[in-house]
């Protein structure tokens, strides 16, 4: 398993459970540890700066995690992991993580000024790091001498299913993130992505965000390997 390097750890309060400084990127297989969205944060803005990711208790979607906003300056994301598959059925492991981050515009505009860091001009795909978790998870497997694992051949990444306001990125609250397509494993991604500068008035707070619903390295082993099995698509 690769390593992480952590900074430092602070507890705070309503309902979130810690901030998290993270200073490597790249996702880390079969594991949605405490800095999983601040990896990711990093990846998608193209950026090497820390990032503080705080992480919310599995009760506080619509309470404190809802409410919540990322922050470019300081780079702060947010993170919520769910048990819970679209069914409706609790696992031991967790199903979904949901990253609230910043685009790599906004972080450039809200960071003139500070020197040694580098920002990448435009944002990457949250699929793309879907696609990168893939990678690291068989790998991974294979290394720890899983044999019998679901031929890459059968498993495909969904289109993005994107939308452009808040609620329709929060809803469902049990979104399904792999499916059963005839003998294909199906990856999804719910994305919000809002450019800093646009022409539709939204509020200040909803600029230059971008925001991921996705599957976790922990389920996409379990359905690599067998030990789970993916439902048909339910919506």
């Amino acid at each position: 398993m690769k390593a992480i390097r952590t900074l430092g750890l602070i507890p705070i309060l309503f309902g979130i459970a810690t901030h998290v400084q993270s200073a490597t990127t790249g996702p880390q297989p079969l594991a949605t540890d405490e800095a999983f969205c601040a990896r990711m944060q990093q990846f998608i803005a193209g950026t090497d700066m820390p990032v503080e990711n705080v992480l919310y208790e599995e009760d506080s979607y619509w309470t404190s995690f809802k409410k919540s906003k990322p922050l470019a300056q300081p780079l702060t994301t947010h993170q919520y992991v769910r048990y819970q598959f679209a069914d409706g059925e609790r696992a031991e492991y967790p199903v979904t993580v949901a990253c609230k981050m910043k685009t790599a515009e906004r972080i450039r505009t809200a960071n003139t000024g500070v020197s040694g860091f580098t920002i990448a001009d435009e944002d990457r795909q949250c699929q793309k790091w879907q696609a990168l978790m893939l990678d690291d998870v068989y790998e991974a497997l294979e290394a720890q001498g899983s044999t019998g694992l679901l031929s890459r051949d059968h498993v495909a990444l969904a289109e993005e299913d994107s939308v452009f306001i808040g609620p329709f990125w929060l809803r469902p609250e049990l979104y399904q993130v792999a499916y059963s397509e005839g003998d294909t494993l199906k990856l999804r991604t719910k994305v919000l992505h809002v450019e800093y500068r646009r022409f539709m008035p939204v509020p200040d707070s909803f600029m230059g965000t971008h925001y991921c619903t996705m599957i976790t390295p922990e389920y996409l082993a379990k359905l690599l390997q067998g030990e789970a099995q993916a439902p048909l698509l339910q919506e």
